[in-house]
């Protein structure tokens, strides 16, 4: 029965008639998941709004004014979510391994770029590098190519 309904849901939103938008389900999974990564430490400052924006352009290939307003969709949709799994789902639904990969880098690059990482943020991305089946190696591998990026 449960199944009955997720399907059922699913196939709403990929029809868009719960959540009309100019974005892919999973577009903004990915944009929600940054944001949340990005808030967890209890401040979401401008320099950490301009790298999800950079990381919305390079990742989804997006021009800046379309980057910008799936950040803003994604703040609303991650504020009113109670749990990732709708996010991660659709990640993990949408795209290849290697690039749920690049979504943890991503993610580890957010988290990173304040000059610190806070617990949250860490036990976070740990959690969501899982539900999308990586491995732990995979996940360290992540995580230092963002902390060289970042010089973290």
């Amino acid at each position: 029965m449960f199944d009955k309904i997720v399907a059922y849901l699913e196939k709403r939103m990929e029809s868009n008639a719960i959540n009309p938008d100019p974005f892919e389900r999973r577009q903004v999974a990915v944009a929600s998941l940054l944001i949340e990564a990005s808030r967890l430490d209890g401040h979401f400052d401008p320099v950490e709004q301009g790298t999800v924006v950079r990381l919305l352009k390079e990742t989804l290939k997006l021009p800046a004014d379309q980057a910008r307003t799936l950040q803003s969709l994604a703040e609303i949709r991650q504020a009113n979510t109670y749990d990732d799994w709708i996010f991660t789902n659709a990640i993990r639904k949408g795209y290849s391994m290697d690039e749920r990969k690049d979504i943890v880098k991503n993610l580890w690059e957010v988290a990173l770029i304040d000059g610190k990482l806070d617990r949250m943020e860490n036990l976070m991305i740990d959690r969501v590098a899982t539900e999308l089946g990586l491995t732990v190696a995979d996940t360290l591998a992540a995580k230092k190519a963002a902390q060289a990026k970042t010089n973290g």
